[in-house]
């Protein structure tokens, strides 16, 4: 295995971990705009 071809897979992993990271925020405050309208339309 060549160091060179060990970053890139690195960079790949950590740019995953950002997109869950992301994700996980926006079903977060999807999830609450829908609890808060349930709430006022109830």
């Amino acid at each position: 295995m060549n160091p060179v071809e060990y970053k890139p897979a690195r960079r790949v992993w950590y740019r995953e971990v950002l997109i869950g990271a992301t994700a996980g925020l926006l079903s977060d405050l999807v999830l609450e705009s829908l609890a808060a309208a349930a709430y006022w339309l109830v």
